[in-house]
């Protein structure tokens, strides 16, 4: 069988032979109702999911389809239920120079090494000396290594393919700067510093690919509290790092989630805090909801029901532009001769709503 790959989950079929690279995502044993044994098998690659089965040979086939691996197998496309499944008749394991990771699993629509030149301009930017040494020694650890540019945001609901936590950090860093220029009282160094580093912590706290899941340790502790941890190593081996810039920064980590029943270990109570955990979370739930749409929309841009939200969404359809009329421009309105004196009644007002900020 070649290894090449040819076909997609997408484009297979029900009622006709198959043969593709797919990758395991699960296998599980099943017993029919005379204690024959077979196996129930997940497939996917990038274009979605499929279920399979393997009726004949599981126990030979069981060892070549092996979870996490990339397999090629031949087969029947079946239909159940009126979605089609996959009748696994052969398998063979391929080695790693058989096959592309991006292929199988979801990827970042920017290209990484462009992301990756683009954080690295944001580190370099940072106005603070401290600050941007700090960070740059704590992307370049050993620690860290190539993990940070290759993994997912999260097992799910955002960001979570290949690629993800590069462009979520990415992303959060770009929206700092935005913020600390229009908001000069921002320290501008300790935002972009926790911007970059604030999900620092989540190369160790999830598994590489393909099958991404929650280490031991990252259940345990959490990225939080790892990435605040980790870059307390990494100030140990600067011996002339101030102390107080360090501990600005661990804050902005470990309370980036806003509240306790979200992860964070305390509340934000700086103001660069507040505003990197807001800025977490509006980049967060734009790509989860923009992913959802895009998977689960129908002809009217209408989403399925999202659990996590507890709503459903709808894509903004297109509009067209509005076009000024032709002719004078509408001048703008003038205030009336007792505009002044309106303000100064509003000003003695006393009533209950005198002095609301809302």
């Amino acid at each position: 069988m070649d290894g090449g790959k040819k076909i997609f989950i997408s484009d297979l079929t029900a009622g006709r032979e198959a043969e593709g690279p797919f990758l395991v995502l699960s296998q599980s044993v099943g017993r029919t109702n005379r204690g024959g044994v077979y196996l129930n098998v997940e497939l996917g690659d990038r274009s979605g999911r499929i279920q399979a089965k393997v009726w004949d040979g599981a126990d030979v086939l069981g060892a070549r389809l092996a979870e996490g691996t990339v397999v090629l197998v031949r087969g029947y496309v079946d239909s159940y239920r009126g979605s089609p499944q996959f009748v696994i008749r052969e398998a063979r394991p391929l080695a790693a120079e058989e096959f592309h990771w991006p292929d199988y699993l979801k990827t970042s629509a920017r290209p990484m090494a462009e992301m990756r030149a683009e954080l690295w301009s944001l580190v370099e930017s940072v106005p603070d000396a401290d600050f941007r040494r700090l960070v740059s020694a704590a992307l370049r650890s050993p620690e860290v290594g190539e993990k940070l540019y290759y993994l997912p945001a999260a097992k799910a609901v955002h960001h979570a393919y290949l690629h993800g936590l590069l462009e979520h950090s990415l992303s959060v860093g770009k929206m700092a700067v935005l913020m600390a220029g229009h908001y000069p009282k921002l320290n501008a160094s300790l935002l972009i510093a926790g911007a970059v580093l604030h999900d620092l912590g989540k190369v160790w706290e999830f598994s590489p690919p393909p099958k991404v899941d929650y280490t031991t340790l990252g259940r345990l502790k959490g990225h939080l509290v790892m990435g605040s941890e980790f870059l307390g190593r990494v100030a140990a081996g600067m011996p002339d790092f101030p102390v107080e810039k360090l501990e600005l920064l661990q804050h902005l980590i470990l309370s980036h989630h806003g509240e306790p029943e979200f992860g964070a270990p305390v509340r934000p109570l700086l103001l660069e805090a507040l505003v990197l955990h807001h800025l977490d979370n509006i980049d967060a739930k734009i790509e989860a909801v923009d992913s959802f749409i895009e998977a689960e929309s129908d002809s009217e841009g209408w989403s399925a029901y999202h659990r996590l939200f507890g709503s459903y969404f709808r894509r903004t359809p297109e509009l067209t532009l509005g076009h000024e009329e032709e002719g004078e421009p509408e001048k703008p309105l003038e205030p009336g001769p007792d505009a002044e004196g309106e303000e100064s009644v509003a000003a003695d007002d006393d009533s209950s709503d005198a002095g609301r900020l809302f």
